[in-house]
């Protein structure tokens, strides 16, 4: 899924945000004018902005994970799922540029490169994940990869993914890490997360659930693959690559549909996964199965975020948990100046979605008592959570069609937005 690019190497991560904080305004829709290639420069310094810190967060998992392993004790684990959560939060809000495979992106120096967001994305954010294929499971502790024989290492283990012509074989990417950290959810929509003992990891006498070396050889590997991963995303939108032909940014760059693409991504992000994937199916089914951060219970800040990243596209817009802002020319700039009516409904619908998911996510958080989304879909039309969830829901639909109005009032090429990467 992934080809390795060894010709841009490794730029610090922190030192990445930074370059780009004068961009422009924190604001960039009161600019008087703007051009499609401002937008698209500055789009490209967003997803240099949030891949750079998706790799420091995922860099920071991989150290307590690394300190978990050596000392697997519950503390010890505790951290490792602080991090797991704090690195999910920038990648999350890179997940509307996945949408890319109609515009052919990347691909065009040969074999060494990524050829799309989406086709990279596969290996490390794949979903939905059949995670009796890793470890033991409720009612089965033999059949898995853990159980078996083979040398676990990145080859081994990417070889896995698909396996048997079935796309929920997921044996690498962040939900094999968060299954190996919390075991599954058998808590249905009742509250509790996956509660994996932190002995499942204990080389010694305390070993429990059986190969715990192999166990912890899998957590590493997974996690040392999400690095490299990343890496090699940063590097394809780093300022050097911008101008090395056959990247990802030097292509959206030169490509005339990339502000088509902007506009198709917010789009399929907010109906087709947002509303429909990730909230809709959960709500109609009442069935937690459908949720995506399943064993950790954290499906509220995905969703939150998975938004944030609808906005950050539209007003061009990214602010680091450290508070360094990136931003500029903004797909809603050029909109407001072509059709402000336009840009006015979508912008007010932005603002109503936003007020309903900081609500999921503060229940989620801090409520009293917390409700995680695989409780409020347990709940009844009715009950305020459920309600406000489904509102969220039913609103994204609504955004998707305005946005596909902004897209005609742009007289953009609507794309093909089938992309794969995620199983959905």
């Amino acid at each position: 899924m992934i080809n390795f690019r060894g010709l841009l190497g490794v730029i610090a991560p922190v030192a990445m945000v930074s370059v780009f904080t004068a961009c422009g305004s924190s604001s960039s829709d009161d600019a008087a004018t703007v051009s499609a290639e401002d937008v698209k420069s500055n789009y490209v310094d967003i997803a240099f902005a949030v891949y750079s810190e998706s790799l420091s967060t995922a860099q920071q998992l991989q150290t307590s994970v690394t300190n978990f392993i050596n000392t697997p004790n519950e503390d010890n684990l505790e951290l490792a799922r602080a991090a797991y959560k704090a690195a999910r939060v920038p990648y999350q809000q890179s997940e509307v540029m996945r949408w890319d495979t109609d515009i052919t992106l990347g691909g065009t120096t040969g074999d060494e490169g990524i050829e799309s967001v989406d086709a990279w994305e596969g290996q490390v954010n794949a979903w939905p994940l059949a995670e009796g294929l890793i470890d033991y499971v409720d009612g089965s502790a033999d059949d898995n990869i853990i159980a078996g024989t083979d040398i676990i290492n990145t080859a081994y283990l990417t070889s896995q993914n698909g396996i048997n012509d079935n796309e929920a074989n997921v044996a690498t990417g962040v939900h094999a890490i968060e299954f190996l950290l919390w075991g599954q959810d058998l808590n249905g929509t009742d509250a509790g997360a996956g509660s994996r003992p932190a002995s499942d990891y204990d080389t010694g006498a305390g070993c429990t659930n059986d190969n715990c070396d192999r166990r912890a050889q899998y957590l590493q590997v997974a996690t040392n693959l999400l690095v490299t991963d990343l890496t090699d995303m940063v590097a394809e939108w780093s300022p050097t690559a911008a101008v090395v032909e056959g990247t990802l940014a030097y292509n959206f760059l030169h490509h005339d549909d990339a502000i088509a693409y902007i506009a198709g991504s917010m789009k399929v992000m907010a109906d087709d996964e947002l509303a429909s994937a990730r909230m809709g199916s959960a709500l109609e089914l009442s069935d937690p199965e459908e949720e995506h951060d399943c064993f950790s219970d954290l499906s509220h800040v995905a969703i939150y975020n998975n938004f944030q990243g609808i906005k950050n596209a539209f007003y061009g817009s990214y602010t680091t948990a450290a508070g360094v802002t990136v931003s500029g020319a903004s797909f809603g700039a050029l909109l407001k100046q072509t059709d402000s009516n336009t840009y006015n409904i979508v912008d007010t619908a932005l603002t109503s979605i936003e007020t309903k998911m900081a609500a999921i996510q503060q229940v989620g958080e801090s409520g009293t008592p917390v409700r995680r989304f695989d409780q409020i879909i347990g709940l009844t039309e009715g009950d305020e959570h459920w309600d406000n969830l489904n509102a969220a829901s039913l609103e994204l639909i609504e955004l998707g069609t305005e946005l596909d109005l902004a897209r005609q009032a742009l007289s953009l090429t609507e794309l093909n937005t089938d992309g794969g990467g995620d199983g959905d």
